[in-house]
Formats: C-alpha cells, structure tokens, sequence
C-alpha cells in the first residue's frame, strides 16, 4: 500500500472519530450543565470575557440569579467592564433581576455616544421594558428620535415608551409612526394602542387630529389607557426539540414592570369579573 496513502487514511479516519467524540463531548455538556458553583466561578472570570459572559448568562437564566452578590457584579458590569458583550449579558440580567434604581443605571447605554455596541443598545432598550422609571423617558425618546440608530433598538424602545403615559411620550410615538421601519412604526402604534386605547393603527395623521381634539377639549389623553405588560419571546415548539431534550429553554409571560404602581396592574378581565 502506498505509504501516503496510508498516513493520510489514519488522519482521516483520526479525524471523524475526533468529530464523533467532539458532537457526543458537546451532547454531555447539555445532559450536565454547569453547576451553580460553576455558573459563579465562569462569571467572575478576569481573563476570558466570553467565559464571563456565559457564566453571567448561566446565572441570569437561573432561579437563583438575583441573589444581592450576583446583582452587585451585575452593576459592576454595566458600569466597569471594558467586553460589550459582557456588559450586554449583564444588563439583561439587571432586566430580570433588578430595581427601579437599576433603569437609571442602564438608560445611558441607550445612546451611541456612550456606547458603539448594538448588542448593548439592543439589550438596554429591552431591559427598560422591565424596569419602569420615569427619569429614563428622556433617554428613551432620545434614541427613538436617532435615525442614525439601529431599527430593532428603536423599535424595542418604542416598546418600552408604552408604559409612560406622557404627552411628550404621544409626541413622540406619533413621529415614530413616520419612520422608515415597519418594525419601528408597528411598536410604535402598539405602544400608542396601550396608552390610548385608540385603535388606529399606523396612521398618525388621523391619531394627531384626535390627540389635538382631545387637547382642545380639555381631555385626558389616556383615559383609555391599557395595563402594560412587557413583551417575551415565546419558543414555538418544532419537532427536533424533542431530540434536543437536553437544551434548556426559559418560558416566560408576559409580566408588569418592576416599578409600576399596584393599581395598574389590572387587566381589562379583572375589570369584567368586577
């Protein structure tokens, strides 16, 4: 047999079982996943930043993960930590696990002059819809105003503006409706639907002429208005999740901000049951 051909069928049969045993390494790490222990001791990594960010991402997706130490490195890290991605995962961990207080921390992350990052942008205009603060409007309606701004930021914030029931707020959405995204013009109308309770869909010319007419007479603007929930995604079930078994998966609902008074936490079915 000719010598190179066999070196090069023992590289190459080498080399499959490499694959093989590479895939079946994979499979037991989703069968046994990291151990809480492992979670903290990844996130808490000074040397590899994709390390720490997927030790932050392990602990933001546990139950346990807003235990006082967990959200103190989280603060840490949207403040001090030079990875963007890490920061990113920390401030999504801060829209789960955090306070009032923590959407006055995320807030400037909104803007491209604090931050290059679209990845963080995206993920602080997410979190805003789970904290509810009104010293963040003006840092909402800011990047929804930035044309320059990437149109799934702008349209998460236009999301996250549905909660302020605010005139400068309606303004603002109103001119949102005109963008050049659908996406941004879709948010925006839902949002103006939630504040509102009008149903006008994407046309702002007629939303403005009853916004001034409400004005006019002296109305309130949002006497409709609807009870907020923030937005989640919902994982539609195919059929290769039941080969993927061992994958974890986070389903969550839809839920109030943390911040928003008790009292507009009704829904319009707790109104009918009344």
């Amino acid at each position: 047999m000719n010598p190179l051909r066999f070196i090069l069928s023992i590289a190459l049969v080498c080399s499959l079982f490499s694959c093989v045993s590479d895939d079946f390494n994979n499979m037991a790490e989703g069968f046994v996943p990291p151990s809480p222990r492992d979670a903290a001791i990844m996130a808490v990594d000074q040397y590899d930043p994709d390390i720490r960010r997927r030790g932050v991402t392990l602990l933001a997706n546990s139950p346990f993960g807003g235990a006082p130490d967990y959200l103190a490195m989280y603060r840490d890290y949207v403040a001090s930590d030079r990875d963007p991605l890490v920061r990113a995962s920390a401030i999504k961990a801060l829209g789960r696990f955090g306070d009032v207080e923590d959407a006055v921390l995320i807030a400037p992350w909104l803007n491209r002059s604090t931050t290059d990052s679209t990845q963080v942008r995206r993920a602080a205009a997410v979190a805003l819809q789970r904290l509810h603060n009104q010293e963040v409007v003006a840092f909402l309606l800011r990047s929804l105003r930035d044309i320059d701004e990437d149109a799934q930021v702008r349209a998460s914030v236009a999301t996250a503006l549905g909660q302020y029931p605010e005139n400068q707020v309606f303004v603002g959405l109103i001119a949102a409706l005109q963008a050049g995204s659908l996406s941004i013009n879709l948010s925006a109308a839902e949002s103006l639907h939630m504040l509102t309770g009008q149903v006008f869909g994407t046309d702002w010319d007629a939303l403005f002429e009853w916004g001034a007419k409400i004005v006019e007479e002296d109305r309130n603007l949002f006497a409709y208005q609807m009870a907020y929930q923030y937005p989640t995604y919902q994982h539609e079930e195919r059929w290769w999740d039941r080969i993927t078994f061992w994958e974890h998966r986070i389903h969550e609902m839809p839920d109030f901000p943390v911040g928003l008074k008790e009292e507009s936490r009704r829904t319009t079915y707790d109104e009918t049951d009344e």
